[in-house]
């Protein structure tokens, strides 16, 4: 079942919707996301594809994906925790209403769950669900993660099932007022929905964890404990390794030193292979990586409770039995009876017999750990990054006289600044930071270059690189109004070969994503008029009247493009505009 040879998913493939059904809603949690991963899954959730590929850059099936997505997708994630990107992406901005920023309580907590809950539609307005517990964040980082994927269905019977999603959800819900219809049928339905379980078990419970709840139900009397996790603390594995007699602990080899053989005397400790770590592992090429899993599984008799998902084997996690948890996580239960879930199973898969072993998790062998000064204190940083991201960051984009635009940045609030140290605060689309102050401002810039991610650095005397780098979402204020959507569709479809193909794509039943991909918006090329006639084989006039009565959502879809190149002062090709005349009442009084 954890058998890296043969259990691997595929991030695409989990979030595709099911035969016969349509994304309805989407909505995700993630502690840290690269808005590069991000720009990417909307090619899953709308066009049931896969994610390899060339996928970096302005594409027009990003575009077109993640218009699709307005208004059905909410990611929430720790203020703060963006990735800084290496390129800047007009299409970025398109992100901006998808994500909902959330500030922990204190400098020394989390917001830390992962997950996905996706709600499809299908014949006959019958609805699917699927929730997707991991412990891998919004990225394309390389480590070793785990995943579960339950797919859900709404019956008439009350269950307790979804009872620590609907209380992770109900924390979520003021955050994000313009998702309220989402949340209203999560409410609704959630209730009743009954998950089916993973081969080998039984049963399940999804767990909330925070300040008034442990993310575990380890149970009564327990014989074995397996813990496997990327960071420790020796007062959580205490707590937990008060049950049991046989103890297991699965983690990073820095890790395990840091904590020290003594702290861990009742653990047999294991450690990632040093060939998998540096990627020598003959299952991914020569391409580093690290464990980032997190697995709390116990066993008493044939019963094996597995608890997956976001929380570390931590005190700010899982507190200590004494004191409680800090960091909002989420997990899931599973619970079997059984050979293929116990504990000896998982160690076979992972660890192996000592005549055999697998290769994947040995034996660690402890040594002194180097230590290193910090030139920032663990909670002078916690206590500086924690400012920043609970600061009210506003951002002001105002048009000057010369057709460019001036941004201004109010934050008027005292920081504390370690001596030493200075903060900068930069523009997405730019390398220019300032030294904070209350107000800064930027200028020239264009209306594709205003973002509201907001990237910030602290340097410190003596070091090379910033000690601190985040990036945060600013509310953005644009009087006079927000066009930088109808600006980048002008910008990226420049020429009316590419409009044409761009409706023929959004006319075609089920398009594959290689011919999205074949117009390549980054280069300002289209596909030529030869081109354009192949793709035009049939009447237009056919392909509208067949999408207006079959696929209605195509007919808006091609209304709402029109409107926004036409907002954008963007020349519409006049036999289409004539073609659409005939179209239009039909498409608008859809929408209303």
């Amino acid at each position: 079942m954890l058998n890296p040879h043969s259990d691997r998913v595929d991030y695409g493939h989990m979030l595709r919707a099911p035969a016969g059904f349509s994304l309805s809603y989407a909505l995700a949690t993630s502690f840290t996301l690269e808005l590069d991963t991000l720009i990417c899954l909307p090619l899953a959730l709308c066009f049931d594809n896969t994610l390899e590929g060339e996928l970096a850059g302005e594409k027009l099936a990003l575009l077109e994906a993640i218009g699709q997505l307005n208004g059905r997708l909410k990611v929430f994630f720790q203020q703060g925790n963006i990735k800084i990107p290496l390129q800047f992406n007009r299409l970025f901005t398109l992100l901006e209403p998808c994500l909902a920023p959330v500030v922990p309580e204190s400098a020394f907590a989390s917001f830390h769950p992962k997950a996905w809950l996706l709600r499809f539609l299908g014949p006959g307005n019958e609805v699917a669900y699927r929730l997707i517990v991991l412990s891998r964040n919004l990225s394309f980082d390389r480590s070793w993660d785990l995943a579960v994927t339950l797919e859900g269905r709404v019956g008439s019977q009350v269950l307790a099932e979804s009872d620590g999603l609907r209380e992770l959800l109900a924390a979520l819900k003021p955050g994000a007022r313009d998702f309220a219809r989402a949340f209203a049928c999560f409410e609704k339905e959630l209730p009743r929905v009954s998950w089916r379980k993973p081969l080998g078990f039984q049963s399940l419970k999804t767990l909330a964890g925070g300040p008034q709840s442990v993310p575990l139900e380890l149970g009564g009397e327990t014989s074995q404990v397996l813990v496997m996790s990327p960071f420790l603390d020796p007062k959580a594995l205490d707590w937990i390794g008060k049950r049991g007699e046989k103890h297991w602990l699965l983690s990073r080899a820095e890790e395990l030193d840091r904590i020290g053989a003594q702290a861990l005397a009742q653990w047999r400790c294991f450690a990632l292979s040093d060939r998998v770590v540096s990627g020598e592992d003959e299952l991914d090429g020569a391409r580093a990586q690290n464990l980032h899993a997190k697995l709390v599984a116990v066993q008493n008799g044939a019963t094996t409770h597995w608890h997956v998902g976001s929380a570390n084997a931590t005190r700010a996690a899982l507190g200590d039995g004494n004191v409680r948890p800090r960091n909002t996580e989420f997990m899931v239960r599973l619970t079997g009876r059984g050979e293929e879930v116990c504990i000896d199973r998982l160690l076979r898969e992972l660890v192996g017999a000592e005549e055999k072993p697998p290769g994947i998790f040995v034996p660690h062998e402890f040594s002194e750990q180097a230590e290193t000064e910090e030139l920032l204190s663990d909670t002078e940083r916690r206590k500086l990054e924690h400012a920043l991201i609970k600061a009210p960051w506003k951002m002001t984009a105002t048009l000057s006289g010369d057709g460019t635009y001036q941004c201004e940045v109010r934050c008027e609030t005292v920081l504390p600044i370690p001596p030493a140290c200075a903060v900068e605060v930069g523009q997405l689309a730019s390398d220019a930071f300032v030294a904070f102050s209350p107000v800064m401002a930027w200028s020239g810039l264009a209306l594709t270059q205003i973002s509201a991610f907001l990237p910030i650095r602290v340097r410190a005397d003596g070091a090379e690189r910033p000690v601190i780098q985040l990036m945060l979402k600013a509310a953005l204020a644009m009087p006079g109004g927000d066009g930088r959507v109808q600006k980048i569709m002008h910008e990226l479809i420049d020429t009316p070969e590419k409009f044409l193909a761009y409706v023929r794509l959004l006319l075609l039943p089920d398009p594959e994503k290689a011919e999205w991909f074949d117009v390549d918006v980054g280069r300002g090329q289209g596909p030529g008029e030869e081109s354009l006639n192949r793709l035009f084989d049939g009447p237009v006039f056919e392909s509208l009247l067949r999408s207006a009565a079959r696929q209605p959502e195509q007919i808006k879809r091609i209304d709402a493009l029109l409107e926004s190149l036409q907002a954008a002062k963007a020349p519409v090709p006049e036999d289409f505009a004539r073609l659409w005349a005939h179209f239009r009442i039909y498409a608008q009084g859809k929408r209303r």
